[in-house]
């Protein structure tokens, strides 16, 4: 069951002539399904962890396809793949991909999330402040490297499994 009450941290980003306003949701600790808004792909830790996170599956059934929402005390979360049981980290010296690789939550494992509109949302990378991103020219691989929500390959639907 998702609590759409916002948090205390509301981000603001400024492109120069007026301020797009998102804010935060606290999502209660669990399982979800992550669905890529730009190609209707949920999210998968493929090759059991192994690779990074990417949207190309039709449906979600297994542990590959779930991941675990952790609220931290700092009002940030971390996403933990039930595929490997492993935090996902924007991994910032290899292009800003999501991997599930981390025992720890780090500052790279922390992630805010923001209500776009009813059932979607965009994910704040704290490891560099920028958006993640199911990035279509290189198969849905989510990235965090969006300055911004621009549009659809910023937003997911999440959904308590």
């Amino acid at each position: 069951e998702i609590n759409d009450k916002t948090s205390s941290i509301k981000i603001e980003k400024w492109d120069g002539s007026s301020s797009v306003t998102y804010n935060t949701v606290k999502l209660s600790n669990g399982k979800y399904s992550i669905k890529s808004v730009a190609n209707e792909k949920y999210v998968v830790a493929e090759n059991g962890g192994s690779d990074p996170l990417i949207a190309n599956r039709e449906s979600c059934g297994g542990a590959w396809e779930s991941i675990k929402i952790e609220n931290n005390g700092d009002g940030t979360v971390s996403l933990k793949s039930s595929a490997n049981g492993k935090y996902v980290c924007a991994v910032i010296d290899e292009n800003n991909q999501l991997l599930p690789r981390s025992e720890s939550v780090g500052t790279w494992e922390k992630f805010i999330i923001e209500k776009i509109s009813d059932g979607e949302y965009a994910l704040y990378s704290l490891a560099n402040g920028k958006y993640v991103q199911a990035n279509l020219n290189d198969g849905g691989k989510l990235f965090a490297t969006s300055e911004s929500v621009a549009g659809a390959w910023e937003v997911f639907d999440i959904n308590r499994n």
